[in-house]
Order: structure tokens, then sequence, then C-alpha cells
């Protein structure tokens, strides 16, 4: 493979024109092409970053090192699988998939192929920068809520695929994959699929208290309750709080990484593919999220 990685991104919509215009500020990256069927937004995204449109996903394969998948999620196992078969690295926008075995094909697929897997969950960056991942003690109890204005995006996921998966996906990280799961409630509100759920989850000792809604005000908070103290974070406002003994970045919302962690979590993307190094959050992480997720569906 050459010194800059050819990336092709699969997706003409909101999100995946950020992801685009990340490939295109890379000095390591080259936008090969945008894909969408509806030929329209691909010609619209290509132009705007000088480059080719694709109404065929394995045209855009084929002259590319690497995939960003930013789709449905619906669509997410068939775009993936196609990638691999054309030795493509990928990047998938979470969840992975809508399913504990369609994730697992993606995942395996990968393996046998030799390929780089990324999952967007960049928020690892968040509490990798404020420190959380550093504390040896474990909170008594977490208190989350990821609520959103309603939306016309990602409905064919229900609100724990779609928006608690990040909250899964950072618990898991910080505590492993929880001991039990207690779905409290969930109802749908305007979609086919469930848009407002609460859940519980316990790691040992320590239970986890999550709430997500996409029919809400925006709040995107967690507060972590130690012995110590009590560390109270709000994702949406980038700000934190704290009266504990423990070394944290209060200032952590400044900092590069985290005012574009999207940027920042492509360039982990590209140092994979490249240099060997470790994704930011793995195939494996990303199903790790989606079986967590599907067991909250699961005890509904």
């Amino acid at each position: 493979m050459s010194s800059q990685l050819k990336v092709g991104v699969v997706g003409a919509g909101v999100f995946a024109g950020y992801h685009a215009g990340k490939v295109f500020a890379h000095d390591r990256a080259i936008l090969s092409g945008i894909y969408d069927r509806h030929e329209a937004s691909a010609v619209a995204l290509a132009e705007k970053f000088n480059t080719s449109a694709f109404t065929d996903v394995v045209e855009l394969a084929k002259i590319s090192d690497a995939l960003i998948i930013a789709i449905p999620a619906s669509f997410h196992t068939e775009a993936a699988l196609m990638g691999l078969d054309h030795d493509c690295h990928l990047l998938v926008e979470k969840p992975l998939a809508s399913s504990v075995e369609t994730a697992t094909q993606i995942v395996k697929g990968a393996e046998k192929a030799h390929r780089v897997l990324q999952v967007g969950h960049q928020e690892r960056i968040v509490t990798q920068v404020i420190g959380l991942h550093a504390i040896k003690a474990r909170p008594i109890q977490i208190d989350i809520i990821r609520h959103t204005p309603r939306a016309t995006r990602n409905l064919d996921a229900s609100v724990v695929m779609d928006l608690m998966v990040h909250d899964l996906d950072l618990l898991n990280a910080l505590y492993g994959e929880p001991d039990w799961i207690n779905t409290e409630m969930g109802k749908r509100v305007y979609s086919d699929e469930l848009d407002v759920v609460r859940a519980e989850a316990g790691f040992g000792e320590m239970t986890a208290y999550l709430s997500a809604s996409r029919d809400a005000d925006l709040d995107r908070r967690w507060v972590l309750r130690y012995a110590e103290g009590t560390i109270e974070i709000d994702f949406g406002q980038k700000t934190l709080r704290h009266d504990t003994p423990f070394t944290l970045d209060a200032e952590f919302g400044s900092r590069p990484h985290v005012q574009d962690n999207l940027a920042a979590a492509f360039d982990c993307f590209v140092r994979a593919c490249l240099d060997g190094t470790r994704p930011l959050a793995t195939g494996g992480d990303g199903l790790a999220a989606v079986k967590v997720a599907a067991q909250i569906e699961g005890t509904l």
C-alpha cells in the first residue's frame, strides 16, 4: 500500500458529508469518491470535495483502499461485506450493524480478510482525554442521559442502537460488559422503532441507569457517584464538575481531539491502516456494544 490511503465514503447524507470533509482534509488520505443510491446526492457531495460520484458501490470499492460506511444501519452489513470482498479496510459508523448476527458477520469477515475494522465510537476520545480510564476506583452508581429532539435520520434503528449504543460502548470500555440488564421502559412515539428507553445495567456492585430519547430537549450527561465524590460530565456543553481526589481534565472541551473528535477518530483509522496501530474502537468493541443493545431491546 502507498503512503496515502484512498478512502471512499459510502453515503451522501449529513454525517457522510462530515466524514468526507475529514478525509479531504487529512494529509495522509485521498478522497477516492462518494457513493449514494441517489445520484443527485452523490454528485452534490462529490462536487463539494472535487471527487467522483458513484451509484455503484462496487466501482467505488475497486478504486479504494478503505471505505467509510455512513448509511442507515440496516444496510451496513451488505456494504461492509462487499467492501471486504474488494480488500477494503472499513470504518463503519455506529452501530456496527442492526443485529448481533450481522455484526458478527462483519467482524468475522474482516478477520478472514485481514482488514482493519474500526467502528464509529469516537466518544471514547472524550472519556480518555478527561481521564476516566485512569481512575482505578469504580463508581457506586452512574446516571446516564442521552436525549435529542426529533429527527428523521436513523429511524430504521431503535433509540438503543441509534443513541444509547454510544454509552453502552463507553461502559464496556471502562468497566467491561455488564453482569445483568433490566429494561424499565420502552415506547414508540413517532417512528416504527423504540424512541424512548430506560434501562439498568449491573457491573458488580455498580449500577448504571440509562435514559435514551429522541423525543426530548437536547441533554447528554453522565453523573458518576463514587465513595470519594461525584463527577458530572456534560457531553453537549463539554464541561466537567467534580469534588473527587481524581486527576481529571476539567478543560477537556478545549482540547483539539475533543473539539473535533470525528477527525481524531479518522486519524486513528488512517494510522491503523497504514502503520498497523490499534483502531480506536475495533470490530470486537462494536460487536460488544451491539450485544448489550440487543439484550436491552430483548428484555422489553
